[in-house]
């Protein structure tokens, strides 16, 4: 029996185990103790909120790290650099300004204005949408939209953004992180002409089959890889992120990271920044897997949408050991015309080879969505993330295809997303879950450990995080067992 068959035999030997309840165990006090907070006519949050809080979340696998980290600290790192924003626009001034002035002002300043600095934080996070909803844009825009306002902060400060949100996860009970950190870099017009870049993108557009996309590819991928620059720009993002993971490991907690193409941009652009972040995976141990991420109903994105899918086949084909996550049917109907919603996961998963589907909203509208059903439950996970689905897409309760995914038996991660734009953490995840659907204890458990079993750690790294989840939900379990005696 080879090792990763054996790792994965003893992982799945050891859940079976710990789910078989005993009704004088701790497991078993905990679950009833869960269970009693939905016996009520209304279930009991603040309870249900301590519980989840205390239990252990082992990982969170869709997690943007630009949107992970709070405004607040955003601007702390701002006032350090001395730069102003934009009295109009609110935006980012990246410039040293020595005393505000009638357009610009510096952080202490804006914190003096209330009115402004209110402003701000609606325009750089979600909080308080609702309120202002009259005077915002529509929700998704909104949100994509925050991104663009600290763009020029959040790259700067690696190493002490990913201490604070381990920090941050740490105190909540998480084991580990895989958050999307960045794009390695790379700019197709460094290495083509725009008239070559024209003729490529005509070219890629025009493909009817994936035969056809391949040539181009090949040929793209001869050109990039003979330059120096960029293979160069590869080990200077591979250098960066191992020297920004210094100390972020230890006896608690683990971090992996993915890196990602834009799927708003031109084919070429996107197909450099895939083919960069493929061949930096295959570098780079603390980077496990590529992504492709940005607005799904961009007209751009809609247009090139089979292309890109095209772009992961051919990687997958040259490059199978690289992990792949997609933001894949991030829509819903209204959103886009009809026949945008009928293969947006399908061809993630037949095409790209996806092993997990982020967000996989639209499954209901899709062409042959039954087989595709099948397809996830057999060959991927799907990442759960409530929030982000609500307030994006309006969908939530019993709309929201969870309940179609767990009834079909498809495996299920809950994770975050963008935790400082939605003001939010993985506690706030469960428990939107756990008051809205009242899955059992059980099924928490298991949603728990598939953030273990489907993550992109290596099968020794899988081990050494089950372990570590295990522990903690024995001591969990023994604290929530005295709890349930002390409130009776």
């Amino acid at each position: 029996m080879n090792k990763r068959k054996s790792v994965f035999l003893v992982f799945l030997l050891w859940s079976a185990v710990a789910f078989a309840l005993d009704p004088q165990t701790n497991e078993a006090k905990t679950a009833k103790l869960y269970q009693s907070f939905f016996e009520g006519e209304i279930a009991e949050l603040a309870k249900l909120n301590l519980f989840l809080t205390q239990m252990p979340k082992g990982g969170d696998l869709h997690h943007h790290y630009s949107g992970s980290i709070y405004l607040e600290t955003y601007l702390e790192w701002i006032e350090k650099k001395r730069w102003g924003i934009d009295v109009q626009t609110l935006k980012i001034i990246p410039k040293v300004i020595e005393q505000s002035t009638a357009s610009v002002l510096t952080i202490p300043d804006l914190m003096k204005n209330g009115t402004l600095y209110r402003k701000l934080v609606t325009l750089w996070s979600n909080k308080d949408y609702s309120n202002h909803a009259h005077e915002q844009l529509p929700p998704d825009s909104n949100f994509f939209n925050t991104f663009g306002y600290f763009k020029e902060v959040s790259p700067l400060n690696h190493n002490l953004g990913l201490k604070i949100l381990k920090e941050r996860a740490v105190k909540e009970n998480l084991s580990y992180i895989e958050t999307m950190l960045s794009n390695v870099g790379v700019q197709s017009s460094d290495y083509f002409t725009d008239l070559e870049i024209n003729t490529y993108v005509k070219a890629l557009r025009k493909c009817d089959n994936q035969g056809q996309v391949n040539q181009i590819l090949e040929d793209l991928e001869s050109v990039l890889v003979a330059q120096k620059k960029f293979t160069q720009t590869i080990d200077d993002f591979n250098e960066n992120i191992i020297k920004n993971h210094q100390g972020i490991d230890d006896a608690e907690f683990m971090m992996r990271y993915q890196t990602y193409a834009v799927r708003v941009l031109d084919p070429l652009q996107v197909f450099s920044g895939l083919l960069s972040a493929y061949l930096a995976c295959g570098k780079n141990p603390y980077l496990v897997g590529v992504n492709i991420v940005a607005p799904e109903n961009n007209y751009v994105a809609l247009k090139d949408y089979t292309l890109h899918m095209r772009m992961y086949n051919y990687l997958k084909a040259k490059y199978p050991k690289v992990n792949r996550a997609l933001h894949a049917g991030e829509l819903t109907v209204g959103m886009v015309r009809p026949k945008n919603l009928q293969f947006h996961i399908k061809e993630a998963l037949e095409i790209a080879g996806a092993q997990r589907i982020g967000h996989g909203v639209d499954i209901a509208y899709e062409y042959d969505s039954l087989v595709t059903l099948k397809k996830i439950k057999e060959q991927a996970v799907v990442e759960i993330n409530l929030t982000s689905n609500e307030f994006i897409l309006g969908v939530e309760g019993e709309s929201h295809p969870y309940v179609l995914y767990e009834s079909y038996g498809v495996p299920l991660v809950i994770s975050t997303d963008d935790s400082g734009v939605s003001r939010n953490n993985l506690t706030n995840e469960y428990l939107l879950l756990a008051s809205r659907y009242q899955p059992s204890y059980k099924k928490l458990k298991e949603y728990v450990f598939n953030s273990v079993k489907y993550s992109f750690l290596s099968d020794s790294d899988k081990q050494e995080l089950a372990d570590r989840v295990r522990v903690k939900f024995s001591h969990f379990e023994k604290e929530m067992a005295q709890f349930s005696r002390e409130l009776n």
